[in-house]
Parts: C-alpha cells; structure tokens; sequence
C-alpha cells in the first residue's frame, strides 16, 4: 500500500514560499531531540522534510539571512509552511495545534514594540499553559535577551509546570 500521509514515528514538514526558486535551510532542534544540523533543500519554491520523531520536539528553521522559525513536531502528524521568502516574519505553520498557535501568535506581534512583545508573550503563556509554544517564547523573550528577566521567566515557568 502507499500511503501520503506521515507514519506514526515520523514528523513532516510540507513547505511553499514565494519568490524563493531554489535555496537551503538548515534546520536544528534546541531541545536537543535532532542530532546536529540538518539541511532542507528547495526546490521551485517547495520543499520537504521529513523525521524521526517519537516524542514532541521543537524543530528551528534557519532561513539564509539568519532568521528562525520554530516548528512543533508531533509524532505522525505534518506541518505545512507558507509564506513569502520576502516577508518571512508572516509565515504560516499549521497542522498541529502548536504550530497554529505560534502562527496566531506571530500575527499578533507582527507590529508589537519589543515591551508589547513581551506582555503578549506573558498573556499566552497564562492563556495556554500546557502549550509547548509557552517554552519556545519564555525562552526567546525573558531568558535568550540582553536584559534577561530571570524572576519573570522562573514565575512563567512554575505556572506552565
């Protein structure tokens, strides 16, 4: 039999960006749950990507000018991934409830100040606690800083706990 869709020990990711013929990311996981560097080719736009994945993990795409997205990989399930090559920070990632949120998330701070930022990051941990999206932005906005917020990232922490 042949199948289209993702088996039950593997995470895929389904890409199409416009104006971006042909290219590499890279792709790594901060958790720790991907081995080194992976590196995903594209192809007229599109590309795919596809792992091992036995247990929830965070994956980060590296786009060539330095800029990240996160992916939330979930055993058996895909990710697709649209945007605009020129306007990366409007991408949108759905496919697992994790992914939707971060994308809902990213249009809310699309044209937030860097406190704005913070404050939304703070309400979202509140609003969805249990959420693997929670940690990615804890980490991002109140530890990974130039002022890190230790006190405000510890309170966050607890209440995702």
């Amino acid at each position: 039999m042949v199948s289209c869709g993702t088996d039950k020990r593997h995470f895929k990711i389904d890409g199409r960006l416009l104006n971006l013929n042909q290219g590499e990311f890279y792709v790594y996981s901060p958790d720790g749950s991907l081995g080194g560097v992976d590196t995903i080719k594209v192809q007229a736009g599109r590309f795919t990507y596809k792992v091992e994945c036995q247990k929830e993990m965070t994956l980060m795409i590296v786009f060539p000018n330095f800029t990240e997205q996160p992916v939330f990989a979930q055993p058996g399930k895909t990710a697709d991934v649209k945007g605009d090559a020129s306007h990366l920070k409007e991408l949108q990632v759905k496919g697992t409830k994790a992914n939707e949120l971060m994308t809902g998330f990213r249009d809310q701070i699309s044209n937030a100040s860097p406190p704005e930022i913070v404050k939304y990051a703070k309400q979202f941990v509140h609003d969805h606690a249990d959420s693997p999206v929670g940690v990615w932005l804890v980490k991002k906005y109140f530890i990974n800083t130039p002022t890190p917020d230790y006190a405000g990232a510890m309170e966050l922490l607890k209440e995702m706990q």
